[in-house]
């Protein structure tokens, strides 16, 4: 008996349907795309149970005679190629022959479908991939496909399944970047009988970005615009540096009209930012690449998400290019401060005599006023650069260094002398520890209070953003957040964790919901109490180039020396190096 065996039809159905249909939104997307290059102008998606229920597709494209809807159920059967020569010029978005197939082998489906030139249309019903009825059905020119049940006969591949609202928010994301890629052609997506999304199908990239982002945020995108020859045009959309959020999700590709997973794009999109967005934040593109067939392999994986691009540093460098001319041609002016002249400062009060802190015994301190008052070191005659006097400062509890204030650099390092040398001190990363530390303690335990806000926040959500706000809805209320959902797409901020500034109220929001749609993330409460404490220190503390007061200066350095870990930031930089008098006298050649 020979070890190796022919596996028999289903089986192989089975593990064949398994490259393509990996969820619910496999379906959706496969079932679309067929729509799409059928050339439908209107697309209606109906789900149920984030479609582990029901899946309805109608389109009014051309349509199937009955012949040609029988061998659209056959493994590789197609009509969008004839030969080998044809791969290396694919203008569709199907073209393997296995959707159709593959979905009817994990489900039950019924295929009805007419030509506009036929008096009546055909249907076929099919459960595991056999036909089990057919005849002939009435509708509209176009196609209808009705999958159900899916996965009934694959309970391996159903148990890895998310939660109804999961998948749904999955499909609605397919959807949303199907019409992204296709701006004129209308699609509707509905959940549950509930109206989730609708592009407008008007051809304008920009109004099918407000239709799902909201008009809000599509007034903060720039074009963008650039070509290369004849064989490469870049169009699309980009974020205002203000505009940004906390994973590179919101980096949509596109490219020949088909939404496709693109490192190299992403990539090229997040450097024409550079130092325009903070560290850890990535903007909100939709990038959309037309290039000559016979450059796009996209016969890479069976889902077609991945496609390989010819000439990829040329491509790269173009759309790093176009990206950078829109931000760059649109006036973005980042705000700096306003340095202080050396001399007084007028508008500031006459500051109080200021104590000096020194150990008295284990654990306590003493104050004591000094007999003189502490001199002022000369100017350093250079502009912002401001030389005043200062307190020590001790922190019996670790070896942060008794310090002295003495003058702000650039402005964005505080300079402090001590017995031990120069120490220098990142003042946002300063700020960011104390500001953390503080927003950690109003976190703790299993019920944090909250502050109510003056004023609501409206905060629009795409359909997967709110189901996954949905299922944290508890998660939230215990550190704080009062949250109202008032429609499908609209959550409103009444409430935050008390001391956090109130003015952040979406954008602590987002923050929350991109750490949380990061791929296999499963935070505990100490994760995503530590993930918001950080992000609000962050955007709350002072930031480099931000001129500092004497006493704002000296005020930070105190809490700093008080902090439980004084000497980095919540993301691990250090908050203070030191320079010592051996290493001083070194360098001016004393020794």
């Amino acid at each position: 008996m020979p070890k190796i065996v022919i596996l028999d039809e289903t089986t192989a159905n089975q593990i064949a349907a398994g490259e393509v249909v990996e969820r619910p939104a496999s379906v959706v997307k496969e079932l679309v795309e067929n729509s799409l290059d059928a050339g439908a102008s209107t697309i209606s998606v109906e789900i149920e149970q984030g479609g582990l229920t029901r899946i309805v597709v109608r389109d009014n494209g051309c349509g199937m005679d009955e012949e040609d809807a029988q061998l659209a159920l056959l493994r590789h059967a197609t009509s969008k190629i004839r030969g080998p020569a044809d791969l290396s010029r694919i203008t569709t978005l199907g073209f393997r022959g296995e959707a159709l197939p593959s979905i009817a082998a994990v489900s039950k489906l019924t295929l009805k479908t007419r030509t506009a030139t036929a008096d009546r249309g055909t249907f076929l019903e099919v459960e595991g991939g056999k036909v089990i009825n057919s005849g002939p059905a009435a509708l509209a020119p176009g196609t209808i496909v009705t999958v159900e049940n899916l996965f009934y006969n694959t309970p391996a591949r159903k148990k890895y399944m998310k939660s109804p609202g999961t998948e749904g928010g999955v499909v609605g994301d397919y959807i949303f970047r199907l019409a992204l890629a296709r701006p004129e052609v209308a699609i509707r997506f509905t959940h549950n009988r509930r109206q989730v999304f609708a592009s407008p199908g008007t051809g304008k990239l920009l109004d099918v970005i407000a239709s799902f982002y909201g008009s809000e945020l599509a007034r903060e995108m720039l074009p963008v615009e650039e070509s290369s020859g004849d064989w490469l045009l870049i169009r699309g959309y980009t974020g205002r540096p203000t505009l940004h959020r906390s994973n590179r999700r919101q980096v949509t590709v596109l490219i020949n009209g088909r939404y496709v997973y693109s490192p190299l794009v992403t990539m090229a999109v997040c450097e024409a930012y550079h130092t325009l967005l903070p560290a850890g934040r990535y903007p909100v593109a939709v990038i959309s690449l037309s290039v000559a067939p016979e450059l796009l392999d996209v016969n890479v994986h069976p889902a077609k998400l991945e496609v390989r691009l010819a000439r990829e540093r040329e491509v790269s460098e173009a759309v790093t290019r176009a990206v950078r001319k829109a931000l760059m041609g649109n006036r973005l002016v980042i705000p700096g401060a306003v340095l202080r002249e050396h001399g007084p400062d007028l508008r500031e009060e006459p500051l109080p005599r200021v104590p000096r802190f020194f150990p008295r015994e284990a654990g306590r301190q003493q104050v004591l006023f000094p007999d003189h008052p502490p001199h002022s070191l000369p100017p350093a005659g250079r502009k912002g650069y401001v030389a005043e006097a200062a307190p020590v400062y001790e922190h019996t509890g670790h070896s942060f260094p008794a310090v002295e204030y003495v003058g702000q650099l650039m402005p964005t390092y505080l300079l402090a002398a001590g017995p031990d040398g120069l120490y220098i001190v990142d003042q946002h990363a300063a700020h960011e520890r104390v500001l953390y530390e503080k927003y950690l303690a109003a976190l703790a335990g299993p019920g944090a209070a909250s502050q109510m806000l003056a004023l609501p926040v409206n905060v629009f959500l795409t359909h997967r953003e709110a189901r996954l706000l949905e299922a944290h809805r508890e998660f939230l209320a215990s550190l704080g957040f009062i949250l109202d959902f008032f429609s499908q797409d609209t959550v409103v901020v009444r409430g935050l964790p008390p001391d956090f500034p109130p003015g952040e109220g979406e954008s602590y929001l987002r923050d929350i919901i991109g750490y949380l749609d990061e791929p296999g993330r499963s935070p505990s409460r100490e994760d995503l109490v530590h993930h918001l404490a950080a992000q609000a220190a962050c955007r709350a503390a002072v930031k480099a180039g931000e001129g500092l007061s004497g006493a704002e200066a000296r005020s930070l350095l105190e809490q700093l020396a008080a902090a439980g870990n004084p000497f980095t930031c919540p993301h691990g930089r250090p908050t203070i190096i030191h320079i010592s008098h051996h290493e001083l006298a070194q360098r001016f050649k004393r020794c």
